[in-house]
């Protein structure tokens, strides 16, 4: 598993940049969501105040929606906040026994902001009985990134992305599924991430592109490590 300096730094400087990215998007929905607690906030004190002067129906029923737009808020950022602690450990070490299943769930949490905003349809389907696998989980979320945006590069409005995972023998088969067809370059530096986790990339191809990615990632054995 021998990868050359310049690609190993390149490969790094991708990873931060998607840890970057997925920061980005994390922090503006953030914002929007207190924005919005603090708007809903503001109206329960303006309601509070007028309902206890005048005793109207209409208000209250009106200061209940703003409550159970608040707890819906805060029920979206907690579940965001609890993505963000899991994806800042996956660091942690760097070969584990992980759920695929898991991480790409993780990770749909910040990537479906990006999708939103190009206006394409984004959905992950994990499917039944994927058995955990021996494997690097930052450098794995990072290729998942890198493959989303591949096709979310190349796709437009009203189009549809879903992932999928299935187990191929003792590999997890993570399947990118386009409704339109997109361009694969494979570069030196995601053939250098495939390559650390000893997966790889099928294409199914139309005439001059393709409209679906299979990934393969194994559960690696201590003969990987040795070689």
């Amino acid at each position: 598993m021998i990868i050359d300096a310049v690609t190993e730094n390149a490969l790094r400087h991708e990873q931060v940049q998607t840890l970057g990215r997925l920061m980005a998007g994390f922090s503006h929905d953030m914002k929007n969501h207190l924005g919005i607690i603090r708007e809903s906030n503001g109206l329960l004190s303006d309601f509070v105040e007028f309902s206890v002067m005048h005793g109207d129906e209409r208000t209250m029923e009106r200061m209940q929606k703003a409550i159970a737009s608040v707890e819906r808020r805060i029920v979206v950022v907690a579940d965001v906040l609890h993505h963000l602690s899991g994806l800042a450990h996956r660091a942690d070490v760097e070969y584990t026994t992980l759920s695929i299943n898991e991480l790409l769930l993780e990770e749909y949490a910040f990537l479906v902001r990006f999708a939103r905003l190009k206006q394409i349809s984004f959905e992950v389907h994990p499917g039944e009985d994927i058995r955990a696998v021996h494997n690097n989980p930052s450098l794995l979320q990072h290729i998942f990134y890198r493959l989303f945006e591949l096709c979310l590069d190349q796709l437009s409005k009203d189009c549809s992305l879903i992932i999928k995972t299935t187990m191929e023998e003792n590999s997890v088969q993570v399947t990118y599924q386009l409704s339109h067809a997109i361009v694969v370059e494979e570069t030196d530096v995601l053939q250098a991430a495939l390559t650390k986790v000893g997966g790889f990339l099928l294409a199914e191809p139309t005439a001059d592109a393709c409209t679906g990615l299979h990934l393969r990632v194994p559960s690696l054995s201590s003969d990987f490590f040795e070689q």
